[in-house]
């Protein structure tokens, strides 16, 4: 079976990125369809983050956490990335 992963924002669930298809053998056959695999990044896009938006995503901080797998998420411009111990 064919699958795609598509990365969706935990709160409003906009899209953060789409991966390309991960392809089996039965790929292009008729018939054959793409399993769809969602993951859940971050907390909320640019444009629902704004007081603005009209939605209040507040509501949703106690149930989703940022996984801080791009983040930021506080380390020091000295860390090494991309280097695992």
């Amino acid at each position: 079976m064919c699958y795609q992963l598509v990365e969706r924002y935990s709160a409003c669930r906009c899209l953060y990125y789409q991966h390309a298809v991960d392809r089996c053998a039965a790929y292009g056959r008729p018939g054959h369809g793409i399993q769809l695999r969602t993951i859940l990044v971050g907390y909320a896009c640019s444009d629902h983050t704004s007081h603005s938006s009209g939605h209040d995503y507040s509501t949703y901080a106690t149930h989703y956490s940022d996984s801080g797998y791009h983040s930021g998420s506080g380390r020091s411009s000295k860390s090494s990335h991309g280097h695992y111990r």
